[in-house]
């Protein structure tokens, strides 16, 4: 081999030892292609609560309930017929126009309702929209009832001519007056709503 031909071969090796050196140069810098970012995982927005309608609360049928009593009313005895009860609507149209009723049950000091119990006949003072009657359905239960009601008034309702009488067993003491069955336009009526005390068991002479 000629000196000649030997250098040609040595350039040759050398160009080709530089181009490998660069192409292994350019891979090893080559900036490392970027991870796929994770896609987000969408949060769940809460779903609004939608807020429920209110409940309409039932206005009170009576606003007040005045209790005229009778006094003392001795055991085995019974009291004049002066009690005076009186209701009054609460409001206009608070008892709608239509049929409703209530009870008045009397109790003694010991919440007997077996010992003590109305004497006499219940008599009404009512407007005439009303349509008012009262019975005693028991001896010691008064019933009230309407057929109607006039919305653009407040109407009230009297009832007189009633006593009570106590059984020798009755228990001493004040007696006790408790509204319930408050049904069709008086519901909203307050059941087991105490009254003042319309009488007093006391001892007989």
């Amino acid at each position: 081999m000629s000196e000649r031909t030997f250098r040609a071969v040595v350039a040759a090796v050398l160009v080709g030892a530089l181009a490998l050196a660069s192409v292994v140069t350019f891979v090893v810098l080559q900036p490392a292609s970027p991870s796929p970012r994770p896609s987000a995982t969408p949060t769940a927005r809460p779903t609004p609560t939608v807020p429920s309608a209110p409940t309409p609360t039932p206005r009170l049928v009576f606003a007040e309930v005045a209790v005229s009593a009778v006094g003392g009313i001795p055991r085995g005895g019974a009291s004049g017929t002066t009690l005076v009860l009186r209701f009054v609507e609460s409001s206009e149209g608070a008892i709608s126009g239509a049929a409703g009723s209530f009870t008045l049950t009397i109790t003694d000091h010991a919440g007997s309702g077996t010992t003590v119990g109305f004497t006499g006949i219940p008599s009404l003072d009512a407007p005439v929209s009303l349509g008012a009657t009262a019975e005693l359905v028991a001896a010691n239960v008064l019933k009230i009832s309407i057929v109607a009601s006039n919305t653009q008034f407040i109407e009230q309702i009297t009832v007189t001519g009633l006593g009570i009488r106590a059984s020798p067993e009755a228990a001493l003491g004040s007696i006790t007056a408790t509204l319930g069955a408050f049904s069709g336009s008086m519901a909203g009526g307050v059941a087991n709503d105490v009254l003042p005390s319309p009488g007093t068991v006391v001892a007989g002479q």
